[in-house]
C-alpha cells in the first residue's frame, strides 16, 4: 500500500542508490523551488531532486505523485534523509521504500552507429542555435578536435573551457560533457567502435570537477557513474533501436527537457557522433 500524505500524494518511484545512502542520515536544504521539482543540498554539495510524476525518474531522485503548490510554505533547511525517510520539517515525511525502485545506472550496449538518430540531433541543434550554443559549439569542437589526435595529454585547456561554461542547472558546457559521456560510454559498452578516450577522458574531467557548480558537480558525477534520467535511457535504448519514428519523438523529447539542459547535452552526444563518424572504428 503506497503512503499517501495531502502535501505530495504518494512516492512513485526512488532512486535505488539513494535508498541506500539513506543510511547516513544526511540532513539537506532546500534551495531551489518550482511546481515540478524541488533540489536539496547537503553541506557536502549531494543533490537530491523531488519531482512530479510528469518529469520521470532519474539519479537521486524521488518522484512523487504531485508536489505541494507554491503557495505553500516549506522550510529551507532541516530536511532529513534517514531510514528510507524524507523527513521535511513542520510538514510530513515521504516513506520511499513505498514506490517502485529505479535503476539509474543502466547499460546500453551500442554497436551500430545511430544514422537516423544523428541526422535528426542536428537537425534539433540547428533549430535552437543561440549565441550562447555557437560559443559551445566552438569549444566542443577544440575538445573533439584534440581528441581525434589522440592528445588526451593535451586536453586540459579545451575541458576547461567547457566545464561550467554558460547558463542553466546544470550550465550547457556541463549537459554537453554529460551527453558526450554516456555515448561514449554506451559505444565502449558495443566495443565496435574506437572509443578508448572514454575513460582517460574521465580521469581528465574528474580532476576539474571543482570548476562549476553544485549542480554541475552533481550531474557530470551520474554521467561518469553511467547513470541517468528515464528520458535519458529511453533516448539510449531508441539510439539502440535506430528506428526514425521513435528517434523523432524522443530526440524533441530530450531537447525540451530543462532538467538535463536537453539540446546542450545533445550538443555533446552529437560530439561523439561525430568522432565516431570521423573514423573511430575497431579495425
Amino acid at each position: 500500500m503506497k503512503e499517501k500524505n495531502r502535501f505530495f500524494a504518494e512516492v512513485e518511484a526512488v532512486d535505488a542508490k539513494l535508498l541506500q545512502a539513506s543510511a547516513a542520515g544526511n540532513s539537506y536544504s532546500l534551495r531551489q523551488r518550482t511546481a515540478e521539482r524541488l533540489v536539496l543540498f547537503s553541506l557536502a554539495g549531494h543533490m537530491i531532486n523531488v519531482v512530479s510524476k510528469e518529469q520521470g525518474c532519474g539519479p537521486d531522485f524521488i518522484m512523487c505523485g504531485q508536489l505541494p503548490p507554491l503557495d505553500q510554505p516549506l522550510a529551507e533547511d532541516g530536511w532529513k534523509l534517514a531510514d528510507n525517510c524524507l523527513k521535511i520539517p513542520f510538514l510530513t515525511q515521504l516513506k520511499l521504500a513505498s514506490g517502485r525502485s529505479f535503476d539509474s545506472t543502466e547499460r546500453f550496449v551500442i554497436r551500430d552507429f545511430p544514422g537516423h538518430m544523428k541526422s535528426l540531433i542536428v537537425r534539433q541543434i540547428r533549430k535552437a542555435k543561440s549565441p550562447e550554443l555557437n560559443d559551445l559549439e566552438g569549444r566542443l569542437k577544440r575538445l573533439s578536435d584534440t581528441i581525434q589526435n589522440h592528445l588526451i595529454e593535451m586536453s586540459e585547456l579545451p575541458l576547461i573551457s567547457v566545464v561550467g561554461f554558460g547558463g542553466g542547472f546544470p550550465g550547457v558546457g556541463d549537459a554537453a560533457l554529460c551527453g558526450l559521456l554516456l555515448t561514449a560510454r554506451n559505444m565502449a559498452l558495443g566495443r565496435r567502435f574506437r572509443v578508448g578516450w572514454y575513460k582517460r577522458l574521465t580521469v581528465e574531467l574528474k580532476r576539474f570537477l571543482h570548476r562549476t557548480g553544485v549542480h554541475g558537480r552533481n550531474w557530470l558525477s551520474y554521467a561518469i557513474e553511467g547513470r541517468m534520467t528515464e528520458l535519458q535511457q529511453h533516448f539510449f535504448h531508441a539510439m539502440l533501436k535506430d528506428f526514425e519514428c521513435s528517434d523523432e519523438i524522443v530526440v524533441k523529447k530530450v531537447a525540451a527537457d530543462p532538467l538535463i539542459n536537453g539540446t546542450a547535452f545533445l550538443m555533446g552526444v552529437n560530439t561523439t557522433l561525430d568522432m565516431v563518424q570521423a573514423g573511430f572504428f575497431n579495425p
